[in-house]
């Protein structure tokens, strides 16, 4: 229902403002037109992801009484002690290793080639490395063949001052300036060592590596073969069967549950010195300068073996090749679980 009020009731309002009290406004102030805005510029293209060729480490680090020889010179075994916490240094500061190994994946040591110099270094000086580890397919045929399988590729270098080489100078550096003293290269291989055997060699890329260039070897992983190749000057030595037998125990071991490769390497080392000594040649003068290696099984604490070895000749140059075999229950393996080259000058 609607209410109406009755026309005489309704009163017009006054207006509260009279013309007198309208006072001029001042124009506006004009306003300068907008300053042209430039078109945004166009977006610069993503930069395209560019895999690194490598990853450098570099570090120093004192010589002690024990890395050098009577004649001052570093030892290769002293070298093969430091190729692990340098490699390790390397790959866990750019790989993501816990990654790789939650999923099965692991590498091992299935080649090593160290060799050392031939001037006198002094005990406390500077022992200057250089490690370069390159993600690679290993047997040189390239991604995608049925041999191919993918691990790292490590070279290092060694340098330190000139020393005196002299016993009561073995401390003094002839200058600051730093030499060549040795190199090495190791070849790890990535496996699964739970997975089932025709999985066990890692055959494709991981993740974990996408970011580092697949390299390729120029030649492919060294065999027992390849190692033992001599020149046509070495002839062998007539010395009778020389072997000898021994026992792994923990002390011989590391974290990775078997042998420590350095054992492998000592072991070879030993025998070459025998076999020199049983050729009648002076094994106090005899200098070890360079070992090369192949790993195809690991030792475990327990575990018997028994060492073989040959000796070649060439003038004042030596190459010892010696096996590390396996016994079992029917008796020593025929092939060699570890096989090495060991050169050296007598």
């Amino acid at each position: 229902m609607s209410v109406s009020l009755p026309a005489e009731s309704v009163e017009p309002a006054e207006s509260v403002l009279s013309a007198e009290s309208i006072e001029p406004v001042a124009p506006p102030e004009p306003v300068a037109p907008p300053e042209p805005v430039a078109p945004p510029a166009p977006a610069e293209p993503a930069a395209s992801f560019e895999p690194a060729e490598s990853v450098l480490t570099r570090n120093t680090i004192p010589l002690h009484v024990p890395d050098l020889d009577a004649r001052f010179r570093i030892k290769v075994r002293s070298l093969v002690a430091l190729f692990a916490p340098l490699m390790y240094d390397g790959l866990s500061s750019q790989v993501d290793v816990t990654a790789l190994r939650g999923r099965g994946v692991v590498s091992v040591v299935t080649h090593l080639d160290f060799r050392r110099g031939d001037a006198p270094a002094a005990v406390a000086a500077p022992l200057h490395t250089t490690v370069e580890t390159r993600h690679s397919e290993l047997s040189g045929e390239g991604p995608g063949h049925p041999s191919s399988r993918f691990g790292f590729d490590i070279g290092y270098t060694f340098a330190t001052p000139l020393g005196a080489g002299e016993t009561r100078r073995y401390r003094e550096q002839l200058s600051k300036e730093p030499r060549e003293c040795g190199e090495g290269r190791i070849v790890l291989t990535l496996l699964r060592p739970f997975g089932p055997p025709a999985e066990r060699l890692v055959r494709e890329p991981q993740p974990e590596l996408a970011h580092l260039r697949l390299h390729v070897l120029e030649e492919p992983h060294p065999t027992v073969e390849s190692l033992s190749e001599l020149g046509s000057g070495y002839v062998e030595e007539a010395v009778g069967p020389v072997e000898f037998q021994g026992r792994y125990g923990l002390q011989h071991t590391d974290v990775n549950q078997y042998v420590y490769t350095g054992e492998y390497t000592a072991v070879m080392e030993d025998m070459a010195t025998r076999l020199v000594a049983e050729a009648g040649l002076p094994a106090a003068d005899h200098a070890v300068n360079r070992i090369a290696a192949v790993f195809k099984a690991p030792f475990s604490a327990g575990d018997s073996y028994v060492v073989r070895g040959r000796l070649f000749r060439d003038g004042e140059r030596t190459v010892a090749l010696v096996g590390v075999h396996a016994v079992g229950p029917e008796g020593t393996w025929l092939r060699p679980w570890v096989f090495g080259r060991v050169e050296g000058t007598c």
